[in-house]
């Protein structure tokens, strides 16, 4: 029995067209990252306002941190959230 894979909204694969190199890798993948986050909080019902305040909080965090969220540690959000 073959089973039926259905394309969830902010699946990768979608996000990222196949065969193209990429110039910068790391920055088209966090971008796609965020088109898909973006596209399943959307499919959830979430207000614009709130999406996009959850993108910019995630792009200041990646600033500060100087690294892509697969290299985020939690002393990353220990300094963060000093005052």
């Amino acid at each position: 029995m073959h089973q039926r894979k259905v394309a969830l909204a902010g699946s990768a694969h979608l996000e990222l067209v196949s065969g193209v190199v990429q110039l910068r890798p790391e920055d088209a993948m966090f971008d796609a990252m965020l088109r898909g986050w973006h596209a399943q909080q959307k499919s959830r019902g979430l207000k614009d306002e709130t999406v996009e305040d959850r993108e910019r909080l995630v792009r200041r965090f990646m600033e500060f941190a100087n690294e892509y969220p697969w290299q985020w540690a939690p002393a990353h959000v220990d300094e963060w959230s000093l005052p």
